[in-house]
């Protein structure tokens, strides 16, 4: 698992249950309440965190805190 952090949101990245590897991400407000997960798994972790940043800046531009 690898967390990561903005000013107003922590990403955090967990390893699937399957038997093959898959990883999601979790978006958190800095009092950790969740405001989004991925809706799907992806194959490797840099491939969960590109696609948490971009949903990151997505929240950020929206104003969503």
């Amino acid at each position: 698992m690898s967390i990561a952090h903005d000013h107003s949101h922590t990403v955090e990245i967990v390893p699937g249950s399957g038997t093959s590897p898959t990883f999601r991400w979790i978006i958190r407000r800095q009092d950790g309440t969740p405001v989004r997960q991925s809706p799907y798994a992806f194959s490797t972790e840099k491939g969960a965190l590109i696609s948490a940043d971009c949903w990151r800046r997505e929240l950020a531009e929206a104003g969503i805190r």
